[in-house]
C-alpha cells in the first residue's frame, strides 16, 4: 500500500482540522451580581466580631469558563496531568551520542534509541535511523490508542474529542508511512525517505496545533511533544547524515 501526501493536501488539512478544533469565542457573559443589599446606616447595629462571613458557593467562579461547556484549560499554574511514554533504560554508546549530539534534541535522541541498540548493531547514522523508525512506529501506536481511548471517554468536552480525533486521524496515518520509510532506505531512495518523514512530521504538528488553536490543554502534551522531537531528530539524521 503507499501513502503519497502532497504539502498542499497536508496544508488544507491542518487549517481544515484546526478550524473543527479552534474555541469559539468565549460565550461567558456572566458577571457577578450586584449585591442587593444597601449600605448600612450609621445608626446600623455593627456585626458581632465573632461573626464568620459566608462560604462562597463551590461552584463560584466569576472569572473562569465552564469547563464542561467549552473544554477550557486550566490556567499554568494548575496542568492538567499529561500521559506520558514508559522508556525503557539505555546504554552508554559514544557513537550514538556523536550522532545524537549533532541534532536538535540530542537528549530525547539518546532517551528514545539506546534502549533498542546493543553490541550487534553497527551504531552509524543508517543504523540508528532504522531503529529509530521503528520506535517511533511503537511509540506512535501507543499514541494513537490513547488517544481513541480518551476521545471515546464520555467525560471529555466535546472540543476537546474534536481534537484527538485530529489527531488520532493524523496518528494513524504514521505508520503506514514509516514503513515506506524503511522500503525507501532498503531502496536507497532518499526522496521518498525524505517526504516520508517530512509528513510524519507534519503529522504531528497538526495534532499539536489544534490544542494550540482551540485553547485546550491537551492529555496527551508530553507524548506529543516527545513524538515531535523524536520526528525532527530522525529527519535530521536523513536529510544531514545518511549518504546512499
Amino acid at each position: 500500500m503507499g501513502i503519497k501526501r502532497s504539502i498542499l493536501l497536508i496544508s488544507i488539512f491542518s487549517l481544515a482540522a484546526i478550524s473543527a478544533c479552534a474555541r469559539p469565542p468565549s460565550d461567558i457573559t456572566d458577571t457577578p451580581e450586584s449585591p442587593d443589599s444597601t449600605p448600612e446606616s450609621p445608626d446600623s447595629t455593627p456585626e458581632s466580631p465573632d461573626s464568620t462571613p459566608e462560604a462562597p458557593d463551590d461552584d463560584y467562579s466569576p472569572n473562569a469558563p465552564d469547563e464542561a461547556a467549552d473544554g477550557y484549560a486550566p490556567p499554568p499554574e494548575a496542568p492538567t496531568p499529561s500521559a506520558t511514554f514508559t522508556i525503557l533504560p539505555g546504554g552508554s554508546y559514544p557513537e550514538l551520542d556523536q550522532i545524537c549530539g549533532a541534532t536538535d534534541y540530542p537528549t530525547e535522541c539518546v532517551r528514545f534509541i539506546s534502549p533498542y541498540l546493543n553490541d550487534g548493531i553497527k551504531i552509524d547514522p543508517l543504523n540508528v535511523l532504522k531503529v529509530g523508525i521503528h520506535v517511533a512506529t511503537n511509540m506512535t501506536i501507543e499514541a494513537l490508542n490513547l488517544t481513541r481511548k480518551i476521545r471515546d471517554d464520555p467525560r471529555t468536552s466535546p472540543n476537546a474529542q474534536s481534537c484527538l480525533s485530529v489527531c488520532a486521524e493524523n496518528y494513524d496515518l504514521i505508520p503506514d508511512g514509516n514503513e515506506l520509510a524503511l522500503r525507501a532506505i532498503e531502496e536507497r531512495n532518499w526522496s521518498d525517505l525524505r517526504n516520508q518523514l517530512s509528513g510524519d512530521l507534519t503529522s504531528v504538528n497538526t495534532c499539536i496545533d489544534v490544542y494550540h488553536e482551540g485553547n485546550l490543554a491537551s492529555p496527551m502534551r508530553d507524548m506529543d511533544s516527545d513524538l515531535l522531537a523524536l520526528y525532527r531528530v530522525l529527519l535530521h539524521i536523513a536529510v544531514d547524515m545518511v549518504k546512499f
